[in-house]
C-alpha cells in the first residue's frame, strides 16, 4: 500500500509541473479532452432528443396503428372494432377517423389542408391532441350549423386567423356528368383552438374537426375511413399491426407509428454511430497530446527514473507512475467536459425557448427535446477513459524499460 501512495504522490508533483513544461502540456491535453467528451455529449443528446421528439410528434397524432380499407370506406364501425378486439384483445384503446384532403380558402388567400374528423367521445384515449393545444380549446362543438375546429399553428399564423375567426374549406368535386368540370363543397368553420403538433408539415396542413362534420364534408354517411390504435408500449406496434394485417387479411391494410418515417428513424440510428465515431476523433487527437505530454516527461525524467530504479523501483511501479498520468488527464478532463456538454445542454434548451434557432422548414420539428440518456454519457466517459487509457501504455512502457545507467551516464 505504501509504494501505491508513494506512486500517487510523485505522480501528483510530476503533474503539477515542477519544472514548467508538463504542467502547461498537461493542462493543453486536458482541455482538448474536455471540448471532445462535451462536444460529443451533446451531440448524442440532440440526435436522441430529435429522435425521442419524432416519435411522440408521430403518436400524439396519428396513434401507434392504423387500420383502413384499401380504397373503399367502412361501414359498420362496431361490428369491424370488435373484430379487431378479437385478434389483439381487448386491453387497447380505439378511435374511428376520416381524412379530407380539400382547401382552406379565406381573404382570397388558399392553402391545401388535411381535415381529419375524430369521435370525440374516444379521440383523447388515443390521441393526445389537448395536451398540444396552446391557445383556445378542444371544443368541436357545432354552434349555428358552424362546427367548431383546431388548426395548427402554421395555417394559424398563415391565414392571421383570431379564435373564433369563421373561414371555408373547399373540397373540389368531379361533375358525374362532365369530367372536366368540377362543383366544389363548401363548408364553413368556426376556430376554437390552435395545435402545436411538433412538426412543421403537420402544422401547415392540418385541421381537427367533430367526425359528423368531415363525414358530411366527404358525402360519406356514417362511414370511416378507418381506426387509429393506442397501445401500452411504443414498441408493441409493430408486433400488433403484423398480426392485424395477418388476420384481417386484404382488403385491410394496417401501418404502425413507424411506417410514416421508416427511412428518417433508420437514418438517425445510422447518424448516431456516425456522429459517436467522428466527433470520438476530437478525443483521439486530445489522447496524442496526452501521449506527446507523457513522452516528453519521460525524456525530462531520465535521470528521475534512473534513481527510483537504483533505489528499488520495479518496472510495474515506473509503468504504474505514468500511466496515472494520463489517467489522471484523461478522468478529470472526461468528467469536466462531461458538466460541460450537460451545461451546453440546458443552455441549447434554453435557446429554443428564447429564439427559433433550428428552423422548422429543414428539420421538420417545430422544436427538439434535448435527451441525455445515462447510457450515451456512460458510453462517452468509458470510451474516453479507454482512449487516453491506450494512449499512456507506450509513453509509460518507454519509461519502464529504460535502464538506469542509461539516465545517470550525463549527470
Amino acid at each position: 500500500m505504501e509504494i501505491n501512495l508513494y506512486g500517487l504522490w510523485v505522480t501528483w508533483r510530476q503533474m503539477r509541473g515542477g519544472r514548467g513544461y508538463f504542467g502547461i502540456t498537461a493542462s493543453f491535453a486536458m482541455f482538448g479532452m474536455i471540448l471532445g467528451v462535451a462536444s460529443l455529449v451533446v451531440a448524442m443528446a440532440v440526435v436522441s432528443g430529435y429522435e425521442t421528439t419524432l416519435k411522440k410528434s408521430i403518436v400524439d397524432v396519428v396513434g401507434h396503428v392504423i387500420v383502413s380499407k384499401r380504397g373503399a370506406a367502412i361501414g359498420d364501425v362496431i361490428s369491424f372494432t370488435e373484430k379487431i378486439k378479437t385478434v389483439v384483445g381487448s386491453h387497447l384503446k380505439m378511435t374511428p377517423f376520416v381524412v379530407v384532403e380539400a382547401v382552406l380558402a379565406r381573404k382570397g388567400q388558399l392553402s391545401g389542408v388535411i381535415v381529419e374528423g375524430v369521435e370525440r367521445q374516444t379521440v383523447a384515449e388515443v390521441l393526445k391532441l389537448e395536451k398540444r393545444i396552446i391557445q383556445g380549446k378542444f371544443d368541436l362543438e357545432v354552434i349555428h350549423d358552424i362546427p367548431g375546429v383546431l388548426l395548427g399553428r402554421g395555417l394559424v399564423k398563415r391565414f392571421d386567423l383570431k379564435l373564433g375567426d369563421e373561414f371555408k374549406v373547399v373540397m373540389p368535386q368531379s361533375d358525374p356528368y362532365d369530367a372536366t368540370q368540377f362543383r366544389p363543397r363548401v363548408r364553413r368553420f368556426r376556430l376554437t383552438g390552435v395545435l402545436d403538433l411538433g412538426r412543421y408539415d403537420y402544422d401547415n396542413r392540418y385541421i381537427v374537426a367533430d367526425l359528423k362534420a368531415a363525414q358530411e364534408l366527404a358525402e360519406i354517411g356514417d362511414q370511416v375511413m378507418g381506426v387509429r390504435l393506442r397501445l401500452p408500449e411504443d414498441d408493441q406496434a409493430r408486433p400488433v399491426a403484423a398480426k392485424l394485417a395477418e388476420d384481417l387479411g386484404f382488403p385491410y391494410w394496417t401501418r404502425d407509428w413507424t411506417d410514416l418515417n421508416r427511412n428518417l428513424f433508420e437514418a438517425i440510428k445510422w447518424e448516431r454511430w456516425i456522429i459517436f465515431l467522428v466527433i470520438s476523433v476530437m478525443i483521439i487527437a486530445a489522447a496524442f497530446n496526452v501521449s506527446s505530454t507523457l513522452y516528453f516527461s519521460v525524456l525530462k525524467r531520465f535521470a528521475d527514473i534512473s534513481v527510483l530504479k537504483t533505489i528499488g523501483a520495479s518496472q510495474s511501479f515506473i509503468l504504474r507512475l505514468f500511466a496515472q498520468q494520463g489517467l489522471i488527464i484523461g478522468v478529470v478532463g472526461s468528467f469536466l467536459g462531461l458538466l460541460l456538454g450537460l451545461l451546453a445542454c440546458y443552455a441549447f434548451s434554453f435557446a429554443q425557448g428564447q429564439w427559433n434557432i433550428l428552423p422548422a422548414e429543414v428539420y421538420t420539428l417545430t422544436s427538439i427535446e434535448v435527451e441525455v440518456r445515462g447510457t450515451d454519457v456512460l458510453a462517452v466517459f468509458a470510451a474516453s477513459l479507454l482512449i487516453c487509457f491506450l494512449s499512456t501504455l507506450a509513453p509509460a512502457l518507454r519509461g519502464a524499460r529504460l535502464k538506469p545507467v542509461e539516465g545517470l551516464r550525463y549527470e
